[in-house]
């Protein structure tokens, strides 16, 4: 959820609360798909050239240049914004909709086939990303723009590797949207009766859609490993018997370790993925594994003991079964009174949308999951007893996935994670028995709130909409 695109979620909602245009501007087929190809390359065209500049300005090979270029790589969301105003004239100039729904006419589910219309502002995200993160990671910037022999493929391996992980970051989040989609679609299908009772109590929709959200946190694991290849962690290996006694030492069950195949980009990152026992499963990076010594390697597992230990997962699914309840509440206390004085502006009323999930998942979502990071921080230490390989830990975790160990507390909010800075201030605060993080021992107050809300949000729900 921490990787959702908000710029991807804009254009996801404009897309489906668009109504076509009353114009009179005969547009062809062909101009439509020439000014589409158009109106998405600009501004990945620009991202370029702008990428291009801060590669020769910050020289990859100078080391104090890689925080340089972080900071550069900020600028990214302004051209993410920009590719959602050049998406939007897609949709609104050239009733690109339009055109995708008359050549798949062909295809049964309207909403599902909708999607295509989507993937312009898709390619046009990746290839911004592509380009950003090209200027991070040490080298590729100055590889890309600096091809000196015409026998160099046009991508190499790691480029191909970093356009498919852009491309399944960006996916994968939305993959329950997919689902709802065709549930949504699949409604169509049914008699009038059944389709009648379901318009007339939208709750029953909601009902069903929550088994698409809980298929999503169940079976995480499985789509996680269809994304991106894996094995299993060498069982005659030391690191898998101590992980083993660490395990068993927090009393945390799971199924599997595995190791993700990161190839050439050298991600060194862990998770956690399944809520259940059973089909639980903790990956760890192939990067992780070489660069990381073994005591390292187990403050970090550690680290996604915590996660499970507090459950955050179920928190974090409780927090989206929330936002389904609340939207609707939002929509008729707040939406629906504006929209007949928003009539002529429907724009602003899908804006309406976009800033109640932008206050939801990325503000206080956002805010939730760092909470929850220092909770896991605090598992960590006090599990392994091992402060001190933490900290390097952590301070590793920074310098091989070029981050940077202080932001500034305004960019933080926007940001799942704490800073490398705070979290290592944390864990000295823990070595000095301060008081002030003994209240992450417990389950966080937010976390209590969100329990006391849900059967208030429920029974409102059926009051409202029933």
């Amino acid at each position: 959820m921490g990787q959702i695109s908000i710029i991807l979620i804009a254009g996801l909602l404009f897309l489906f609360s668009f109504e076509p245009p009353e114009t009179s501007i005969e547009i062809s087929g062909a101009q439509v798909v020439l000014w589409t190809f158009v109106l998405t390359g600009v501004p990945a065209l620009l991202a370029y050239f702008v990428t291009a500049y801060a590669s020769r300005a910050f020289p990859a090979h100078e080391q104090e240049n890689l925080s340089k270029r972080y900071t550069f790589k900020r600028f990214m969301i302004v051209f993410e914004v920009l590719s959602l105003g050049t998406y939007l004239c897609n949709l609104y100039l050239l009733n690109l909709p339009g055109f995708i729904d008359k050549q798949f006419a062909f295809f049964p589910m309207a909403n599902l086939r909708q999607i295509v219309s989507l993937l312009p502002l898709l390619i046009g995200l990746i290839c911004i990303r592509f380009t950003f993160q090209c200027l991070i990671i040490q080298g590729d910037a100055d590889e890309i723009h600096s091809r000196s022999t015409a026998a160099q493929p046009f991508l190499t391996k790691k480029h191909r590797e970093m356009l498919s992980l852009q491309l399944k970051f960006l996916i994968f989040p939305l993959i329950p949207m997919f689902g709802y989609l065709i549930t949504v679609d699949l409604i169509y299908w049914l008699p009038y009766s059944a389709k009648l009772f379901i318009v007339e109590h939208p709750y029953v929709l909601i009902a069903l859609i929550l088994p698409v959200l809980a298929f999503a946190y169940l079976f995480a694991p499985l789509l996680m490993q269809f994304l991106w290849k894996t094995k299993p962690l060498a069982e005659d290996s030391v690191l898998k018997q101590k992980l083993e006694r660490l395990t068993k030492q927090s009393g945390v069950k799971y199924r599997e370790i595995v190791v993700w195949q990161t190839g050439t980009l050298l991600i060194a990152n862990a998770a956690v993925a399944g809520t259940l026992p059973w089909n639980r499963k903790i990956f760890l990076t192939d990067a992780l594994l070489r660069y990381f010594t073994d005591e390292q390697i187990e403050t970090i597992v550690a680290h996604e003991l915590g996660h499970i230990h507090y459950r955050h997962i179920p928190t974090y699914m409780l927090f989206s079964l929330i936002y389904l309840l609340s939207y609707p509440l939002f929509y008729v206390l707040i939406e629906k009174p504006l929209g007949p004085l928003l009539a002529e502006l429907p724009l602003l009323l899908t804006l309406c949308s976009l800033l109640f999930f932008i206050v939801y998942f990325v503000l206080l979502f956002r805010y939730l999951s760092r909470r929850c990071e220092h909770q896991a921080d605090l598992y960590a230490v006090e599990l392994t007893e091992n402060p001190e390989a933490f900290k390097t830990a952590l301070t590793n975790l920074a310098v091989l996935n070029a981050l940077p160990k202080s932001i500034r507390r305004f960019f933080e909010i926007f940001n799942t994670h704490p800073s490398i800075h705070r979290r290592i201030e944390f864990v000295n605060q823990w070595i000095a028995k301060s008081s002030a993080i003994q209240r992450y021992k417990n389950y966080l107050l937010e976390v209590k709130i969100l329990i006391a809300l849900f059967p208030i949000f429920c029974i409102l729900a059926v009051l409202l909409l029933g």
